[in-house]
C-alpha cells in the first residue's frame, strides 16, 4: 500500500508534448503534499526533501532519467526538466496558435477530444506567458465546427449569449454531440432550418 501511495495518479512525463499539462499535474500534487518548498529551494527537513524527490522522479518515463541522473537535489531536478522540455519560444507559440486556428472537429476523433484540443492548446499557451482571452477560446470552438453548425452559431449570435470557453464548451457538448450522435429532436432541427432560413432572406 504504501508504494501504491507514493506514486500519484498522475501521466508520466514522456517529452516536450506533455510537459505542460504534467508539470500542471505535479505543482498541484506537490503542493497538496506539502511539498512545493523543496521545490522552490526553501525547504529544509530532509524527510519532505527525499520524499519529494522520490515522488517527481516516479512520475517521470524511465527514458528521460538520462536528463535528472546527476541531479542531486529535488530543485535541480525540477530546473533539469524545465531546461530540457520547456519550450517558451517564438516556433512554440507559433505551432501552438497553428494548432488552436485549425483545429477541425471533422479530423478530431470525438467531440470531446476537439473541445479538449483547443482548450488544452489555450492553456499551454497561458503556460508560456501567451494567454488566449476567454472570448477567443469560444470563438475558436465555434470556428472548427462544420459549416452544417451555422444555424447554430447564428442562433448564439441572435441570442446575445455571452462567448466563453465554458459557456461555448458545454454547448458544443450538449447540442453538437447529440446532433452527431443522432438525438437532436426533430423540432430543434426545424428550429435551426426557419432560423437559417429568415437569416439569408433578409440579406438578399
Amino acid at each position: 500500500m504504501t508504494s501504491m501511495q507514493a506514486i500519484p495518479p498522475i501521466e508520466r512525463l514522456k517529452g516536450r508534448e506533455n510537459y505542460s499539462t504534467w508539470r500542471f499535474a505535479m505543482t498541484v500534487f506537490l503542493e497538496h503534499e506539502d511539498l512545493w518548498k523543496c521545490i522552490e529551494g526553501t525547504e529544509v527537513d530532509e524527510r519532505k526533501l527525499t520524499r519529494a524527490k522520490a515522488k517527481l522522479i516516479l512520475c517521470i518515463d524511465p527514458i528521460n532519467y538520462s536528463h535528472i541522473q546527476n541531479a542531486g537535489t529535488v530543485k535541480e531536478v525540477w530546473d533539469k526538466l524545465q531546461a530540457s522540455f520547456e519550450d517558451s519560444g517564438l516556433t512554440r507559440k507559433v505551432s501552438l496558435l497553428r494548432t488552436m486556428a485549425t483545429t477541425r472537429l471533422e479530423k478530431c476523433n470525438s467531440v470531446e477530444d476537439y473541445v479538449n484540443k483547443i482548450i488544452t492548446t489555450a492553456h499551454k499557451l497561458s503556460g508560456l506567458g501567451y494567454p488566449v482571452s476567454d472570448e477567443w477560446v469560444g470563438t475558436l470552438l465555434l470556428a472548427g465546427l462544420p459549416e452544417e453548425y451555422r444555424p447554430m452559431i447564428m442562433g448564439i449570435e441572435n441570442s446575445g449569449m455571452t462567448i466563453t470557453a465554458d459557456a461555448i464548451k458545454t454547448k458544443i457538448l450538449q447540442d453538437v454531440k447529440d446532433a452527431r450522435t443522432g438525438k437532436n429532436s426533430d423540432h430543434q432541427t426545424a428550429f435551426f432550418a426557419k432560423r437559417n432560413k429568415k437569416a439569408i432572406n433578409s440579406r438578399l
